[in-house]
């Protein structure tokens, strides 16, 4: 029976993760010049257009972060078949979690998907020597000028939201 409950306690974290991460790139959508405009620059400084947009668009994030239950919320962009890059990053900049724009890190089989399908997609549970122990649920961000995959947006729940929810459960079982 436990079996089926972490079943269901996955699925619905999954759909849970690509709701936030759906409604984050419709929220980038809505101003895509800048968005795109960001996730094309080679590199950001402070004299940068699009630093503004960047800080700006980080706070939102942290906010979105701060009131839901996540772990990390991040757009990231496809560099080549091994990499991606960050552009965006809800994790507070001081935080040794934070992803400064233009960080790589190895592009994941569940982003390749999202990449190549151009549409939403959710990890199971995975383990990462760097981020831990988590789920993700991605969202394409996608320019609707001309139909181009611009990157994706990161929603991801760690293991200790699960073991969380799993106690909970067990307690109500017992009880």
């Amino acid at each position: 029976m436990f079996e089926n409950v972490k079943k269901i306690l996955i699925e619905e974290t999954q759909s849970k993760a690509i709701d936030i991460a759906v409604s984050i790139a419709s929220f980038l959508v809505q101003d895509i010049e800048s968005y795109r405009m960001l996730s094309e620059s080679p590199s950001l400084s402070i004299d940068d257009p699009s630093y503004l947009y960047y800080l700006e668009t980080n706070s939102v994030l942290r906010a979105i972060r701060k009131q839901t239950d996540t772990t990390f919320i991040y757009t990231v962009k496809y560099i080549d078949d091994k990499t991606n890059a960050y552009v965006l990053d809800g994790e507070e900049p001081q935080s040794e979690f934070f992803s400064p724009f233009g960080s790589q890190d190895p592009l994941n089989p569940t982003e390749r998907k999202v990449y190549e399908t151009e549409r939403i997609q959710a990890s199971g549970i995975e383990e990462d020597p760097i981020w831990g122990t988590y789920l993700t649920g991605y969202a394409p961000i996608i320019d609707p000028r001309d139909d181009v995959l611009v990157g994706w947006v990161g929603v991801d729940y760690d293991a200790d939201f699960f073991s969380i929810r799993s106690a909970r459960v067990s307690w109500i079982q017992v009880g």
